[in-house]
């Protein structure tokens, strides 16, 4: 994958989750939950068999920032393909779905794995209130 490749991957992914962010800040419902949210999750999308593309999402105190990279102290870690990611995003694949069914690489659309600080699976079920739209 080619440097200008990644780097439109890491904005149209920054740009899709900082709308939802920002839409979910105007929403008295989900005030407590992203203020309260304070995680450091590790995001692979998998672009082919052997290779992801890693991005970071670190949540403190209603400020969320993704960047490029892998953290190396993080409270989850998910693995999925973009496009598979990005139908999650926008509400079109539930939880079910991305954990139970498989991508074009025969793998679960969605993984999950335990991060540095142990397994932190109450991030898993807030992410979705978190990073799909309304």
């Amino acid at each position: 994958m080619k440097e200008n490749e990644k780097q439109n991957l890491y904005e149209t992914f920054n740009a899709v989750i900082e709308s939802i962010i920002k839409e979910k800040k105007g929403m008295e419902k989900y005030e407590d939950l992203l203020n309260e949210f304070d995680a450091r999750i590790n995001m692979g999308l998998q672009i082919s068999d052997d290779y992801y593309f890693w991005m970071n999402l670190v949540g403190k105190d209603g400020e969320f920032e993704l960047s490029r990279g892998r953290l190396d102290e993080y409270d989850l870690e998910i693995k999925a393909a973009p496009e598979d990611l990005m139908y999650f995003s926008n509400g079109e694949n539930s939880v079910l779905h991305m954990v139970f069914k498989k991508n074009q690489f025969g793998d679960r659309k969605l993984r999950f794995s335990k991060g540095t600080t142990g397994y932190n699976l109450g991030l898993l079920l807030k992410l979705p209130k978190i990073l799909v739209l309304d």
